[in-house]
């Protein structure tokens, strides 16, 4: 069935003894034409229909909503002069003072409105009825305004004249039509059905001639007549005239620019006039003449005619074509690239073109915006950088108007995107638009120190895109310098080949290195995150044994008993004094990869309740490895270290910047720091701050600032221009490399998605399950407990699992899973094909369930979740990887997720679909990852007609997060329509 078509229809009808008042319903659409009204709308319940349907039809409907007779009657009552409150509208006219200002406010309201529904081309019926078929009393809408043809007969007994109205292409009587007048001034009627606006007339003047051709004024009445009614329209009418001594006029004298402003779309644009000495005209008027009345000392009437001369207008007109001005639809100028731009642009444009346009004999009128005067001088700028220790110093003046301006003191107005600048003789320049792009990011994230612009070492790369007159030659120098420059090679202390993308990798950690500023190395999963970052602490360590003066230490001061002999051995060595912070799972296999490529530094594991926390034994060593949860417990004392380098590992730990473990970490001193992920961003935005924040604090300015700046249009608007911004602050800092780009040779990887029919009894328990979380959930929707989001989650995950295996939730359960016969059955198949697979699941006893089946199947298989201890875990790996007996790996997301290399497998199955996919990305890079010799298949499990479904197509309706920044995230929210998708 055809969904339904809803069309907002206004309606015009006379109040008798009154005026013409609208009203405004809701009808609809059946074969192309209007139907019956549905019902009257208003204001207040646009709500209930689309946006974008409301939003047009608004404004006019506040129109509509004041012009009712309560609204009237509620306005006008307090102009009751007898004291008592009246209700009747019809007591309240009974004031001729009040029914006129009543009626001057209705008919220029009335004229706002129509002027809306003509511009909108939307649809009006006269006094239309419940029973009236709609498309039957259509009014028409009238393109173009009627202009009045005024014709004077003067005769010894007095003057004749006639009236008629003109489109531009006919001219019609009156008398032969149907004519009614709506509004007096500005005058709207309605000719044969169709509605018009008549130009620069007042209505009665057009009623005498709905039933006559031609109105005669006695020879006692000419002068009072011409002087009450037809000086003020004559001007504005293209007018003959018989027995009148005549002046003619055809000689432009000037032509004006004035900047406008249209009240009903809030644009403005320019308005060209030519003056003809006695008489002014638009360049778009449709009178191609205009007449005044003049009386002289015989009170006789001449007629002073101005007739256009349409050839030298058009030169005009062409010349501001040529600079870029093109006609409106509203009849006016506006930029040819932009006809929807801002007053600022036009602004621009004048001061750019005025000296050429003064002599090309245009005169520019006096500019205004809001009530401030604008001066057109052409603003110049000069600026110089200083670099002053860890900062930069930018000075600058600006000369406009006679006047000196510091450049800092544009700050707040860049910052809140304030055009307009106030002069100290009360007027105001614009900032040039190339002025507020090109700064805004400086101003955005600097600070204003006494006479100076002042950024932050890190902010480096807001410099790169500004030009400077004067600044000190190496800061020149750093401007231009690439990283790739570097002169490196491997060390032979290096323990392995650099890629050529690791080598450019090492190269651009050295030059940050060199620079005194952090790094986020953000390669993908599985491209040697932790190869790359040993050879920088090698090369750290090397110019630290090279210089000491100025490293974060020296040899140990103290000698310990019981590391004595320990002690005596490092006399002539200078330990690096690293602090690597990662994740518990990860310790192990950094002190292996340590030991295997690069043995030559001393590591301390600093875990366990037997740690060390003499600060002088922990300076002893190269690299001290750490957890985040240990760090933060002993913060108090690791704050008093001044480390070399600190390397944070799974750095998106520290995303949350309320978190006790970030607040702990920026507590820790170093001259150096890395921050590694393959997923810097998770969630938000948020993420990234928080560890551009630790690496190079300020990089990104305040949080509250990040979120208003960067966050809230990036994220909820998908601005473009924040999102290059963004990208161009922290792309120095931040390396990203894909699999697919740099490691070219690593095997190819195969994804595949498999869906399973559920279980008869499956199905019926997931069916009753989801209809009392959707009764239940969309029902209690922004209940403001804070456990009802506890709850959705809860009821979600039971969703989950029921796709999974009802076993996961109810133990009585006796049938089976359509994805667990699907998934055993694929293993048996790989397993006899002598493949080795990875099965990643979120849910332990989802894992346990494959477990019990394996051992009833007696085949041999690995296992590790978040119970296993660090022993167990390297054990588990080292089994799977060597043992080819084993051909399964079962593994929870959270144990697995990152730190593994299972090079050995070549499947990998994801059991059940996670809200955030690049936790499913980073279970695939266990096993196809640097290292991996042959092709790896990818196949992710999805239960039909579940919330599984519905996730994976909720992902892809999700905004992406920092696209061109870092990479794809997705960012998962449970709004009601969400909740409604993922239960329909």
């Amino acid at each position: 069935m055809a969904k339904e078509i809803y069309e907002i229809v206004y309606n015009i009808e006379f109040y008798e003894g009154f005026s013409y008042l609208p009203s405004a319903f809701v009808t609809t659409r059946k074969n192309g034409g209007l139907t019956y009204i549905r019902h009257r709308v208003t204001e207040d319940t646009l709500d209930n229909y689309d946006a974008a349907f409301a939003e047009i039809h608004r404004p006019l409907l506040k129109i509509v909503d004041g012009l009712q007779v309560s609204a009237l009657e509620k306005e006008y009552n307090k102009f009751n002069t007898k004291g008592k409150r009246q209700k009747k509208i019809v007591k309240i006219l009974e004031n001729a003072t009040v029914k006129k200002a009543i009626l001057q406010h209705i008919h220029q309201k009335l004229d706002i409105l129509l002027t809306g529904v003509v511009r909108n081309g939307f649809h009006i019926c006269l006094d239309a009825r419940r029973k009236d078929w709609l498309r039957d009393i259509h009014i028409k809408l009238g393109n173009r305004q009627l202009v009045p043809d005024l014709h004077f007969v003067r005769k010894a007994d007095g003057v004749y004249y006639q009236m008629q109205l003109n489109n531009g292409e006919f001219t019609w009587r009156l008398s032969n039509r149907n004519v009614m007048v709506i509004t007096n001034h500005p005058a709207w009627i309605i000719i044969n059905n169709t509605l018009y606006k008549v130009a620069d007339i007042n209505g009665n003047m057009v009623k005498p001639f709905i039933k006559k051709d031609e109105v005669f004024i006695r020879k006692s009445f000419v002068k009072e007549y011409f002087q009450k009614f037809i000086v003020k329209i004559i001007p504005k009418a293209n007018v003959t005239a018989d027995g009148f001594k005549i002046m003619k006029y055809n000689s432009l004298k000037s032509s004006s620019i004035s900047l406008t402003k249209n009240f009903m779309t809030n644009e403005y644009s320019l308005i060209l006039k030519f003056d003809y000495g006695k008489a002014i005209f638009d360049f778009s008027d449709v009178l191609k003449q205009k007449t005044n009345l003049e009386f002289n000392t015989s009170n006789d009437i001449i007629i002073h005619q101005c007739k256009r001369n349409i050839l030298v207008e058009k030169e005009k007109i062409d010349f501001l074509a040529s600079k870029g001005l093109v006609d409106s639809k509203s009849k006016s100028f506006k930029l040819k690239e932009n006809e929807n731009e801002s007053p600022y642009a036009l602004i621009e444009w004048l001061t750019v073109n005025a000296t050429e346009l003064e002599e090309k004999g245009f005169i520019i009128e006096k500019l205004s915006i809001e009530e401030k005067k604008i001066v057109l001088n052409e603003p110049t700028l000069q600026l110089n950088l200083k670099q002053v220790n860890d900062w930069f110093d930018i000075h600058g003046v600006i000369e406009v108007g006679g006047f000196t301006i510091p450049f800092y003191s544009l700050a707040q107005y860049i910052r809140n995107y304030e055009r307009l600048y106030p002069l100290p003789n009360g007027e105001y320049f614009v900032i040039p638009e190339e002025w507020m792009e090109r700064y805004q990011a400086l101003f955005q994230l600097a600070k204003i120190r006494k006479d100076a612009v002042r950024l932050g070492k890190s902010q480096f790369p807001v410099l790169k895109n500004l030009a400077f007159d004067q600044a000190d030659e190496e800061v020149q120098e750093a401007l231009q310098k690439d990283f790739k420059e570097i002169d490196y090679s491997t060390p032979k202390t290096l323990k392995a080949t650099l890629r050529p993308y690791q080598m450019e990798g090492v190269k651009w950690l050295i030059h940050l290195y060199h620079n005194q500023l952090g790094a986020c190395l953000a390669d993908d999963m599985g491209l040697g995150k932790t190869l790359q970052t040993i050879a920088m602490l090698l090369y750290a360590k090397e110019k630290k044994a090279e210089n000491p003066i100025g490293s974060a230490v020296q040899k140990p001061i103290e000698q310990l008993d019981m590391f004595s002999a320990y002690q005596e051995s490092l006399k002539d060595f200078s330990p690096l004094n690293a602090l690597i912070i990662l994740p518990a799972s990860l310790v192990f296999n950094w002190e292996e990869e340590i030991k295997r490529f690069a043995p030559q530094l001393s590591v301390y594991k600093h875990v366990g309740t037997k740690r060390h926390k003499k600060i002088e034994l922990l300076q002893g060593f190269d690299v001290m490895l750490t957890t985040y949860h240990t760090a933060l417990r002993d913060v108090e004392f690791l704050k008093e270290i001044t480390f070399e380098y600190i390397v944070l590992d799974e750095s998106q730990q520290i995303k949350n910047k309320d978190s006790k473990i970030f607040k702990a970490i920026n507590q820790l001193q170093a001259l150096h720091k890395i921050s590694l992920s393959g997923t810097p961003i998770e969630n938000s935005l948020s993420d990234l701050w928080s560890q551009m924040q630790f690496i190079n604090p300020d990089l990104l300015g305040t949080y509250t600032f990040f979120k208003r700046a960067f966050i809230a249009p990036i994220e909820r608007k998908q601005d473009e221009v924040q999102k290059e911004r963004l990208k161009s602050l922290i792309a120095p800092y931040m390396l990203r490399r894909t699999k697919e780009a740099v490691a070219k040779d690593l095997p190819s990887l195969t994804y595949k998605i498999f869906y399973s029919e559920m279980a008869p009894q499956q199905k019926k328990l997931y069916e009753r399950e989801k209809s009392a979380a959707r009764n239940y959930i969309l029902k209690n929707h922004g209940d403001k407990n804070i456990r009802f989001s506890s709850v959705i989650l809860n009821t979600l995950t039971r969703l989950r699992q029921i796709a999974n295996h009802p076993l996961l939730v109810d133990d009585t359960y006796n049938s089976t899973s359509g994805k667990f016969q699907d998934i055993t059955e694929a293993l048996a198949v790989i397993k006899k094909g002598g493949h080795k697979t990875l099965i990643f699941s979120q849910f332990v006893r989802h894992l346990k369930l494959y477990k019990e089946h394996f051992d009833k199947e007696d085949w041999k298989y690995t296992w590790l979740t978040g119970s296993n201890t660090s022993n167990e875990r390297q054990r588990a790996i080292k089994t799977f990887q060597d043992d080819k007996s084993i051909n399964a790996f079962l593994i929870s997301l959270k144990a697995g997720g990152t730190g593994l290399n299972l090079t050995a497998a070549d499947y990998v199955f994801i059991t059940d679909p996670w809200w955030n996919p690049s936790a499913e990305r980073q279970a695939i890079a266990r096993a196809h990852r640097i290292g991996q010799t042959k092709n790896v298949i990818a196949i992710k499990f999805i239960t039909k007609d579940s919330i599984e479904e519905k996730i994976l197509k909720l992902q892809e309706r999700k905004t992406q997060l920092a696209e061109d920044i870092i990479e794809n995230n997705e960012k998962i929210k449970f709004s009601k329509k969400d909740l409604t998708f993922l239960l329909e």
